[in-house]
């Protein structure tokens, strides 16, 4: 890849699982306070350091409507959302991130949807890691198995790819997949974090969601009605 470091759209139609992915990214910290702003699309709490967002049905159309998955999430107010996920033929709900001023990812946070309970998992997790390796440069899976997000039980995989920016900087990529499974009445999620070395404080694949402000993110994520 040359130039900004690009972006990348991931789906899987026949798994059911949705993803876009981009590098683009920053770094912050969390404060509370309550200012509350209501878009026509979604509903953000905006605090001092940190913004809510919630996932509202109405904003989507076509496969995102009828795949809704309701959820909630706190981002760093420095991080900037993606305006076209969630709208056209995007198949995520919600992508946040924060770039440098070359736009190159520190870190970013997508969520997406799968189809599939508990027990497929391992296997859809499988197929998407199959299809992120067609997409990312060098990639390899460096691990896998079950995990937590707060209250949920779910199965993970990590991995690395490798890029190069316009002026032939080397950036590692590092990305973590979480699904968190579904019930009777929900779509499953699909959780997707990236954190390259342009970032300060994310040092290999290892720390991805473990240091910089995706714990915070991650850790904030909630399902709801």
């Amino acid at each position: 890849m040359n130039g900004q470091v690009g972006r990348t759209l991931l789906s899987l139609a026949g798994l059911g699982v949705f993803l876009v992915l981009a590098f683009g990214s920053e770094y912050s910290s969390n404060k509370n306070s309550n200012v509350k702003t209501t878009g026509s699309n979604s509903s953000v709490t905006t605090s001092t350091n940190t913004q809510t967002y919630t996932n509202v049905k109405s904003r989507f159309s076509g496969k995102l409507a009828s795949n809704y998955v309701g959820f909630t999430f706190d981002y760093p107010s420095s991080w900037k959302r993606d305006d076209k996920a969630g709208t056209g033929d995007s198949p995520n709900f919600v992508k946040v991130e924060h770039n440098t001023d070359e736009e190159i990812t520190l870190e970013n946070f997508a969520v997406g949807y799968f189809t599939g309970q508990k027990q497929l998992m391992p296997q859809l997790a499988a197929q998407l890691s199959d299809q992120f390796k067609s997409n990312f440069p060098e990639y390899q899976k460096v691990s896998e198995g079950e995990t937590k997000v707060g209250e949920y039980e779910g199965y993970e995989f990590r991995f690395t790819s490798h890029t190069t920016t316009g002026a032939n900087k080397p950036i590692e990529i590092w990305g973590r997949a979480i699904l968190l499974a579904g019930d009777t009445d929900r779509k499953g999620a699909a959780l997707v974090m990236l954190a390259t070395s342009a970032s300060p404080d994310v040092h290999g694949v290892e720390e991805v969601g473990e240091k910089g402000d995706l714990p915070g993110v991650l850790s904030s994520f909630k399902f709801k009605e």
